[in-house]
């Protein structure tokens, strides 16, 4: 590699050092006439910046162009770095099947250092497709090779990543000890965007001990710092609403999500975004008692998830879409079987939910008048109350107390509501990933009441 072609390549970090100056020096660059190595990665830059902050439609446009200049320079290296980053672009804008594809042929061009680093990204896509267990496989791989070639900006992502996978599967302290490790990393480098989503980060991580103004604190520094840069926000949004809804702000949540919805639509942004901020407000709504809107927002995510085969992410839309539904009286046979059908989905990827969807199968097959089906539902949904994260087991305790109260035992509901609190009380502290804090809290509202039924 030339001198010129090393100082060319320093434009890639800067995208989320300097976003504003890489994307001029990348311009300016293609505007001299480069050669198709050079122009590979100006183009490339540009794309990463479109894709993350930009116009997807324009990022698509300039990763293909970075692509074929990249095979035209000879660069198996260079075209497989590229290929990654359009993978990443592709499955943003739900072309999911094209996007894979990509990958596949980046992991057969590039090696050692380059294959890790393209490892990550696919391991980045797998996160956001909502497969858990292929994301942890290829980040396995990636992390060692990174650290290896002593590659901090990309292993402290990589860490970041594999926390923020732990977090979904509900791993709370493999995702801390990952954080923590990430923001020394991040320490070291001059990475300001890098650096502006640790804060973030370490938002989630007071959000998860409970100190929720603590929380907004660190998201109002992390917004202030993206804004410094001028890039959007949208992770940050979703983040945020949950916060404001386990701080029982449910309509500023609602209000919040439904903003960045329009701006993003206005720059013609991701649309896996788009379809996570949908969820977010569905959700929100569902705390503010407005099911008819929840019913809305979770629709159109259940639309844009599977349209963008994303089987985790619409399972999950589903389950609150379901549950709007049935806060509306709209009650049927067909609800029960939506919601027991949804349980098995949820476990059968592992999701800590699945024991929500069969409790929920069992309240509307009570409402209904159905003790059997009700006991049936709700017994699979009481086995959780032994194992697994601890909303898996406050939800396991209260179907263990629905299963009681209908079988007459006053005795049984009140020990099956204890136990049900003293896992809220336990683990007060670790909740935090997603909306569990705000579920757990209406969780342990419903067991207290139950218990002075």
């Amino acid at each position: 590699m030339t001198a010129g072609s090393a100082s060319v390549l320093e434009l890639l970090p800067m995208v989320f050092a300097a976003p504003g100056e890489a994307l001029a020096r990348a311009r300016g660059l293609l505007d001299a006439g480069p050669p198709p190595l050079h122009g590979s990665v100006a183009h490339q830059v540009i794309g990463i910046w479109q894709r993350d902050f930009g116009d997807l439609r324009l990022a698509l446009r300039h990763l293909r162009r970075a692509r074929d200049l990249a095979a035209r320079a000879d660069s198996a290296e260079r075209e497989a770095d590229v290929l990654a980053t359009l993978g990443v672009a592709l499955v943003h804008a739900g072309r999911t099947r094209q996007g894979l594809a990509a990958f596949e042929r980046g992991v057969a061009r590039g090696t050692g250092h380059t294959r890790a680093r393209v490892l990550y990204r696919r391991a980045y896509v797998w996160w956001v497709l909502g497969r858990h267990r292929e994301a942890l496989e290829d980040v396995r791989r990636a992390i060692p090779v990174l650290r290896q070639a002593g590659d901090v900006i990309w292993t402290a992502r990589a860490l970041t990543l594999r926390a923020t996978v732990h977090l979904a599967l509900g791993a709370v302290e493999r995702a801390d000890a990952d954080f923590t490790a990430a923001q020394a990393l991040w320490d070291t480098t001059g990475q300001e965007h890098d650096k502006a989503d640790a804060v973030e980060s370490r938002g989630l991580a007071a959000f998860r001990q409970g100190d929720i103004p603590a929380a907004l604190r660190l998201l109002d520094e992390a917004e202030e710092r993206y804004a410094e840069l001028g890039t959007p926000t949208f992770m940050l949004d979703i983040r945020r609403c949950e916060v404001l809804m386990a701080a029982g702000l449910a309509p500023e949540a609602l209000a919040g999500a439904d903003a960045a919805i329009a701006e993003l639509d206005g720059i013609g942004g991701q649309s896996t975004r788009k379809a996570e901020l949908l969820l977010a407000a569905a959700r929100a709504a569902r705390l503010a008692d407005d099911p008819h809107t929840a019913i809305a927002r979770a629709a159109a995510a259940v639309r844009l998830f599977a349209g963008q085969q994303r089987a985790w992410w619409e399972a999950h839309a589903r389950l609150v879409l379901i549950e709007a539904r049935a806060a509306t009286g709209r009650r049927s046979g067909r609800l029960v079987a939506d919601a027991a059908a949804l349980a098995e989905r949820l476990a059968s990827s592992g999701s800590p939910a699945a024991p929500e969807a069969s409790l929920l199968a069992g309240r509307i097959a009570l409402a209904l008048g159905r003790p059997a089906d009700a006991e049936r539902h709700l017994a699979v949904a009481a086995r959780s109350r032994h194992v697994g994260p601890p909303l898996a087991r406050m939800t396991g305790w209260a179907a263990q107390a629905l299963r009681a109260r209908a079988a007459g035992s006053g005795r049984g509901v009140l020990e099956a509501c204890r136990r049900g609190l003293d896992v809220l009380d336990d683990h007060r502290m670790t909740l935090g990933a997603s909306e569990l804090r705000a579920r757990a809290t209406a969780q342990g509202a419903e067991l207290a009441a139950l218990a002075q039924e």
